[in-house]
């Protein structure tokens, strides 16, 4: 898949050469077959079962990068990425991540492992100046996508994107999946503890929180102010299912 390679080619620019380089061979030496599932990029649906009337803004949806967090966005039917809406802007940036170890070594904290299962994606890309000839087409200056990593906010348990040296201060993991088939649940902490808060009314307003404490985000008090649902934010993997590269 050509995005695949487009991807993992961007490693070492987003994260740094050397380092690059060297996380992606860890990950190999220590995840052995299991590291090719893992690099695989894919997108998150959401699944929710919640008994609640805002559920069909939430069930159905797929999460999207905007604004230094995690968000949700209406799916289009056809194609399974996010869908542009009348009288707005364009859709958001689908997250497009894959997992890779986090460099413990750059950790303010000593942690007891060599590895620790990051997860990335590739970022909304950033506004380019205009060009004087815009009749051109040539995609050859065409920028590679960045990656940021992904992490859960220690203070407001918020997941956001930010780069490593942001992320390092905060849950930057261990990531994974409940189970290694198409559809599993995102877990951070060997728990399936994501949740969405409803932040804004009018069902674009949701973004993805840790619900670390599995009280409904009540004891750092979100859950008594917002309105919280738990779901599943299942991987889709890119290209399949509809849909494709952006």
């Amino acid at each position: 898949m050509v995005f695949d390679l487009l991807t993992l080619a961007a490693i070492p620019a987003a994260l740094g050469t050397a380092e690059g380089v060297h996380q992606q061979h860890l990950f190999d030496d220590e995840a052995g077959a299991e590291s090719e599932s893992r690099l695989t990029p894919f997108y998150l649906d959401v699944y929710c079962d919640a008994k609640s009337r805002k559920r069909d803004e939430v069930h159905g949806a797929v999460v999207v990068l905007r604004d230094e967090k995690l968000y949700l966005w209406p799916k289009d039917p056809l194609t399974n990425v996010p869908t542009s809406l009348p009288h707005s802007q364009l859709p958001p940036h689908p997250f497009t991540g894959f997992y890779l170890p986090f460099p413990t070594s750059s950790l303010p904290q000593s942690i007891p492992t060599s590895h620790l299962l990051g997860l990335v994606s590739t970022i909304p890309p950033s506004p380019s100046p205009q060009v004087a000839d815009s009749s051109s087409t040539s995609t050859s200056n065409s920028p590679k996508p960045k990656l940021h990593w992904i992490y859960a906010d220690t203070r407001t348990l918020e997941l956001k994107y930010g780069p490593r040296a942001v992320a390092r201060e905060h849950v930057v993991g261990p990531w994974d999946w409940t189970g290694d088939e198409e559809g599993a649940g995102l877990t951070l902490c060997g728990e399936e503890s994501l949740v969405v808060v409803e932040e804004e009314t009018g069902g674009l307003g949701w973004a993805v929180y840790w619900d670390r404490e599995d009280d409904g985000l009540k004891g750092m008090g979100v859950g008594r102010e917002r309105r919280v649902l738990r779901c599943s934010l299942e991987r889709r993997v890119v290209g399949e299912g509809g849909g494709g590269v952006e």
